[in-house]
């Protein structure tokens, strides 16, 4: 494949990057049920989920910004109107859900009087919102479902690359993958 039919590497490497940090993040707020509250190791993996949260939330503003300034690499074969309309649905789905999840798991903590450090330089984020128990609890209830929901966006997401390489048998996954 030529350069022209792959997104640009800093794309690429943005997605990636993002792949892992949700994947690890997804899997420490999955696995804490397992280790004892008021632990440190509880905390210690709280503190690595809001961390990485941080870290996708970063991540996304760039992809967001080339996402608007340049055009995607055409998929080959074209894809029927039905399906591009889908597609656009399902990645500003994804878009929102990687700006939306950070942003509330800030707010939950921060309102239930909780710090977010990123662990190994140890840095504090400042406090943007004050103690607020009804707030805490809200946005913990939104945030834990928007989670469930993106589980199944996630999978649809990976389930349409799937199928568009192995079913329509066109170029939309090559497209992210290193080449």
């Amino acid at each position: 494949m030529t350069p022209t039919t792959h997104y640009s590497r800093l794309v690429r490497v943005l997605h990636w990057t993002s792949f892992v940090a949700i994947a690890t993040a997804c899997a420490l707020a999955e696995l804490r049920g397992f280790v004892p509250r008021g632990t440190p190791e509880r905390a210690a993996m709280m503190q690595w989920h809001m961390a990485l949260g941080l870290l996708v939330l970063v991540l996304v503003l760039p992809r967001i910004g080339i996402a608007l300034s340049r055009p995607a690499p055409p998929i080959v074969p074209p894809l029927s109107r039905a399906v591009h309309f889908v597609a656009k649905a399902t990645h500003v789905a994804l878009y929102a859900f990687l700006i939306v999840q950070p942003l509330l798991g800030v707010i939950l903590t921060q309102a239930g009087e909780r710090a977010i450090t990123l662990p190994l330089v140890g840095w504090r984020l400042p406090v943007f919102i004050g103690a607020d128990h009804d707030l805490h609890e809200r946005a913990e209830d939104v945030h834990v479902l928007l989670g469930k929901i993106f589980y199944f966006v996630i999978g649809a997401h990976v389930l349409a690359a799937l199928w568009h390489h192995y079913g329509a048998k066109d170029d939309t996954l090559k497209r992210m993958l290193p080449g």
